[in-house]
């Protein structure tokens, strides 16, 4: 009512000044007043009631507005007209260029995805080769980097799914065990590399989530804990409702914490590491979210990290 009586102000000051010109004229011809205030009277009633109406027809058209039913409001007059005209050709250029969006990501889509395939048949081939190299810690430092090359392979192609609500999940019960024994199995050379030791003590856990995206979580705050980890035990844990990574790393600081899965952030450790994209921990926050998961983090300088992806389904 408010906004409405704050829209219809300039006619209730012209009503106003009518009232005391109308007033003053009365007044000027010395003419008696009960007339004036009848006629006041006779037009305040009259205003009243078409305000009620035109109040009423306005209220309607603000909630049809509100709830974004602009196909059912009729315009009243021509400036209306002219703004539903305004509003269907946004709605025309607005498809356009949605559609034109959608059509151009999906051909982004296509040609990683392709591309992801095919990158992958050299790597393989590599992998094989680089098996034939004598020398232990060549070997183990190209295997390391050959890893490291998939797993951005990898990324990329998640980070394109990830933003694509169709995305194909496929939820089923799940045995945890199973799921950290691969990832530790795929990456043993980095592991070992870096001299790394695991702790996992196998038990029966299983959950129904989608596996694809839970080892691609996994494989990320893996990779994460060695990366920042030189020499030490990576302790990994499991229950039906989650699977916990304790590393004996760098740590994060305070600071950092807050923000660590946001995108492009890298913080004071990934500064530092002039590799780091600020993009893994983004990811496996998004693709626990998708799979009705959360990962939670704790960490102190110095100390380690531990990283618990929650399993909530």
């Amino acid at each position: 009512m408010a906004n409405y009586l704050k829209m219809r102000l300039p006619f209730i000051i012209w009503w106003l000044v009518f009232e005391a010109v109308m007033f003053f004229v009365f007044f000027l011809y010395d003419l008696t007043l009960t007339p004036f205030l009848h006629l006041t009277l006779l037009f305040a009633f009259a205003i009243v009631i078409a305000g009620m109406i035109d109040f009423l027809a306005k209220n309607r058209k603000h909630r049809l507005l509100t709830n974004k039913h602009v196909d059912m409001v009729e315009p009243q007059d021509y400036i209306e007209k002219d703004y539903r005209e305004i509003i269907e050709e946004l709605e025309m250029l607005n498809r356009r260029i949605r559609d034109k969006a959608n059509s151009d990501y999906n051909d982004m889509l296509d040609y990683f995805t392709v591309w992801a395939h095919q990158i992958k048949t050299p790597i393989a081939a590599l992998s094989l080769t680089v098996q034939n190299i004598e020398d232990d810690s060549l070997r183990q430092m190209l295997q390391s980097e050959l890893i490291r090359t998939e797993e951005y392979a990898d990324m990329v192609m998640n980070y394109l799914r990830l933003r694509d609500d169709s995305s194909d999940y496929v939820f089923e019960n799940t045995d945890l065990t199973s799921v950290v024994r691969q990832e530790i199995r795929r990456m043993r050379t980095l592991f070992i590399s870096k001299k790394i030791s695991v702790s996992f003590e196998p038990c029966e856990a299983y959950a129904v989530t989608d596996r694809r995206w839970l080892e691609f979580a996994l494989g990320q705050v893996l990779t994460n804990s060695i990366k920042y980890s030189n020499g030490g035990t990576i302790t990994i844990s499991v229950s039906p409702k989650s699977i916990t990574v304790k590393d004996e790393g760098i740590g994060i600081s305070e600071e950092d914490l807050p923000r660590i899965f946001e995108k492009g952030y890298t913080g004071y450790n990934g500064r530092s590491d002039k590799k780091s994209t600020g993009i893994g921990l983004y990811l496996v926050k998004r693709a626990m979210v998708a799979i009705g998961g959360d990962i939670e983090i704790r960490s102190a300088q110095g100390e380690g990290t531990t990283a618990e992806l929650i399993i909530k389904r």
